[in-house]
This record gives structure tokens, sequence and C-alpha cells, in this order.
């Protein structure tokens, strides 16, 4: 694992930190790069773990520590600010871009961007160094185009969580609008609970109403990690939960 302070970026040798050279747009790439975003948590760290094996190059922005072992494939830039400078660093060069800030930052600290403008400097920064796909994880109380009009199934986090949680709410559908204007590659997964619960059955996905309660931590990265060569929900809103293994993919 390669760590540098984020006092490095913006140096005349800022396009050099995660290879040692400069990439140019594509330069010098011999294997898929997957960048995370807010990679200091439970979920980005799996996520980490699994893509490494997978045998893609890993490039984090984290505001904490990253507790992965140290390997030479997985670069770290630690960013207590996360401004566009940080996210252009980590995204330049990526072939797919998952955004984990709406899971492992407490928004709750007035310094830390909004969800808004985190996706808006990532989707700038793709479209400068013509990056893939952009996979954003968010909340499953976030609305989009052809949802279901009234939906029993997690009436609590569809319904009631936007009016205990007003400014959240709207930060984060702010976030999903941008997305839906945008020309870009991207995937918006709406989650309910993440929970620690290893290998329980299978993810179930829908695009128009909530399908779970939880989705299990190990198989939502799992899944994260291969959606990002998928077909399916390209410029879509998306919801995630975890099901029993008799229950097929959607």
């Amino acid at each position: 694992m390669v760590a540098f302070n984020e006092s490095n970026v913006g140096q005349p040798t800022g396009a050099q930190l995660f290879r040692g050279q400069s990439r140019g747009n594509f330069d010098l790439v011999d294997r898929e790069v997957i960048g995370i975003l807010g990679a200091d948590c439970p979920l980005g760290e799996q996520i980490v773990a699994i893509s490494l094996r997978c045998g893609y190059e890993v490039q984090a922005l984290t505001q904490g520590e990253l507790g992965s072992s140290p390997d030479k494939d997985l670069r770290v830039l630690a960013s207590k600010t996360f401004d566009a400078r940080h996210i252009q660093t980590v995204v330049r060069g990526s072939t797919c871009v998952i955004n984990l800030c709406n899971v492992s930052h407490p928004h709750s600290d007035p310094q830390h961007p909004s969800s808004e403008s985190i996706t808006r400097n990532a989707l700038a920064s793709m479209k400068n160094a013509r990056s893939g796909r952009y996979l954003c994880v968010t909340h499953q109380s976030v609305r989009s185009p052809g949802d279901a009009r009234f939906i029993s199934h997690g009436f609590g986090s569809r319904y009631l969580w936007p009016l205990t949680h007003r400014g959240r709410y709207h930060d984060l559908q702010k976030e999903a609008d941008l997305l839906a204007r945008s020309s870009m590659d991207w995937t918006l997964v709406r989650c309910p609970t993440i929970k620690t619960v290893a290998s329980f059955g299978t993810i179930s996905v829908d695009r128009h109403r909530p399908t779970g309660k939880f989705v299990s931590r190990d198989r939502l990265a799992r899944y994260l990690v291969h959606l990002k060569d998928s077909e399916l929900y390209r410029r879509e809103a998306m919801f995630v939960a975890s099901q029993s293994p008799q229950v097929r993919y959607a």
C-alpha cells in the first residue's frame, strides 16, 4: 500500500502520485483501475480486498485510516476535505469509480463536503479523464423517475426517514437528481441497512421498489465490484437487498 499526504496534491508531480509517473489520460495503464471514494469503512475495505483479489489496481480516497494490508496495487490518498483536487487525483486513470461517501463519512462535520458536491466533482473529473462507470451507494429513501408510487415495504426508510433527516435527505436527493441529468455511465445503488451477515443469501435487485430490510455487507461488496462490468442498470437507479438463497437475482 502506498500512502501520501494531501499536501502532495496540487504540486507539479500531482499526476505522478499513484504510479510514480504521469498517466496522461490512459497512458501506461496496463490493468484496470478501480477508484474508491470514502474507502475507510467496513464496506470499503471489503471492496478493496475483493478488487485486489480480482486483479484490479485500487486508488482509494479516505478521510481516516484504511485497515487493509499493504499491497503494491493499492494507492491511498488521505484527505480531510475531499475537495476537487483530491477527487481528481483518485479518479484520474480509473476505469470505474465507486462512491461510498454516503456510507463512510459522518455528515455532521461542517468541513465535510455535501454528497452532491462530491458527485459533481467526481463526474467532472471523470469526464476530463475519460473514465468509465460511476457507481454511487446511497440511502433507499432517494427517489428516481419510474419508482412505484406507493411502497409498503420499506415504508419507514422511504417516507419517515426523510422527515426526520430533512437536510441529509435533500442533499442525497440533489445528488441523485444530478446523476439523472448526467450523460456519464452511472448507476445509483439504493441500500437498506448494511449489516455484517456473512454470506447471507443473494442480492435481490429491483428498479422500482425496495426488496428487503437489510443487505449483507460482504455480498454487497462483491456485487458492486462485479457490477462495473455488467450491461444492466446503466444510467439507472436501483434498489438492492439481501434475500434468502431461494430468491433469484432480479
